[in-house]
């Protein structure tokens, strides 16, 4: 059996170059080609890691039609098998991922193209082609970071599709941004707890149109609220599905008074009345 390749991570000196270059290189971000190893000249960029990749980095394409989301999550993690938490937090690795292996990836599913002004354009490359800050939620909003860590939190061994949890995540962004930017979603057990709910609950949780989305969005502020409160580690799935359960016949009474009530669902400002 042929050894696997290993990954090589940005400097940090060279990283903070990079991230502070953003506004000087923008033109750079609409090129069709990897431009990063041309730019660093003869400084050096790269540091060897013992990180293997176990199959090709090699992203489905979005397109109009589709982005992708699950099958390239499913990709990457299956990509770096023996990646740890640790290492998938290294801002080093993730933007060494957008600018080179994964450029094609990131030109098609984050194009430059679609801000409307400078500012604008060199806040989203910050977000979307680095790690911002050293938070979770950074993380998450990184191109690549964003596909192994949802993976990463919702793959299940146990069950017949390992992977059926990760589909259900990203079946919708709003889901994933609900459910990742809390605390509680770099959580995998809590995760996996949350997701499996949700799939039992797909009528009410799944189905299309504005009723889901804010079931699915009150479930998420209720029980991060609840994670202020106890330690959500300490439920058992028993208790947190029970919390669940009642906090979705809450949420589809409210969803019913409101409509009730008259007016356009569609008008978020009586969609307020959801906030905890």
């Amino acid at each position: 059996m042929a050894a696997m390749s290993t990954l090589s991570v940005l400097n940090r000196g060279f990283l903070h170059k990079l991230q502070e270059s953003i506004e000087k290189n923008l033109a750079r971000y609409r090129r069709n080609e990897s431009w990063l190893e041309d730019w660093a000249g003869d400084e050096p960029w790269e540091l060897p890691t013992s990180i293997e990749v176990a199959e090709p980095l090699k992203l489905l394409l979005p397109t109009e039609k589709d982005l992708f989301d699950f099958e390239n999550a499913v990709r990457l993690h299956k990509a770096l098998p023996t990646l740890t938490p640790v290492q998938a937090q290294d801002p080093r690795l993730w933007t060494r991922l957008t600018h080179v292996e994964l450029w094609n990836y990131m030109r098609l599913r984050w194009p430059i193209e679609r801000y409307e002004n400078k500012e604008k354009a060199v806040g989203r490359m910050r977000e979307q082609y680095f790690v911002a800050q050293r938070q979770s939620r950074a993380l998450i909003r990184n191109g690549a970071a964003r596909l192994w860590w949802a993976a990463r939190l919702t793959y299940d061994p146990d069950r017949a599709n390992a992977y059926e949890l990760t589909h259900v995540l990203l079946k919708s962004l709003d889901i994933a941004k609900n459910l990742l930017e809390r605390n509680f979603g770099r959580a995998p057990t809590l995760t996996r707890t949350f997701l499996d709910f949700v799939l039992r609950n797909k009528h009410e949780c799944l189905a299309s149109g504005n009723s889901s989305r804010l079931v699915v969005r009150h479930l998420t502020k209720a029980l991060n609220f609840h994670g202020g409160i106890c330690v959500l580690d300490c439920m058992s799935p028993k208790e947190l599905n029970a919390f669940l359960d009642s906090e979705k016949a809450k949420a589809i009474e409210r969803i019913g008074a409101v409509a009730v009530g008259g007016g356009d669902v569609e008008d978020h400002r009586r969609w307020s009345r959801l906030d905890l």
